[in-house]
């Protein structure tokens, strides 16, 4: 099992996360290629708030077709172009995570690969080691 934890001889995280993830030995790591705002038909919305959304949902999917979902990861890193409200940030982020945070990363940049996206989520997950069956 993924053990998430914050050491206490540092202050405490400033966000809605883990200082620590800790992967047991064996584990398969799979690494989510960056997703952008798109949803499952192609379609961008012209928000911020929408496209993180989606690029969220996007890793979530991706995470399913692996029979995995959000406990699976262990780090995150976004990238916005534009900003975006804490309140609706941490509804989005609350609503993919669960009350469960891995270590994540969160910055704005000046642009992404075209201009059009707004947001790049990449993960990364485990899948923890298959137990043998009992004889």
């Amino acid at each position: 099992m993924i053990e998430r934890k914050n050491p206490p001889n540092l202050a405490p995280p400033v966000g809605r996360y883990h200082h620590l993830t800790v992967i047991p030995a064996g584990s398969d790591i799979l690494a989510i290629a960056g997703q952008v705002g798109l949803d499952e038909k192609g379609h961008l919305p012209d928000t911020v708030e929408e496209q993180l959304a989606n690029a969220f949902a996007n890793v979530t999917r991706i995470l399913a077709s692996e029979g995995l979902d959000h406990r699976a990861v262990f780090k995150i890193n976004m990238w916005l172009t534009k900003p975006v409200s804490r309140e609706r940030y941490v509804a989005i982020w609350r609503g993919f995570h669960h009350d469960d945070p891995p270590a994540s990363m969160f910055a704005y940049v000046a642009a992404l690969i075209s201009p059009e996206y707004l947001v790049e989520v990449e993960a990364w997950a485990a899948r923890p080691a298959k137990t043998p069956p009992v004889a």
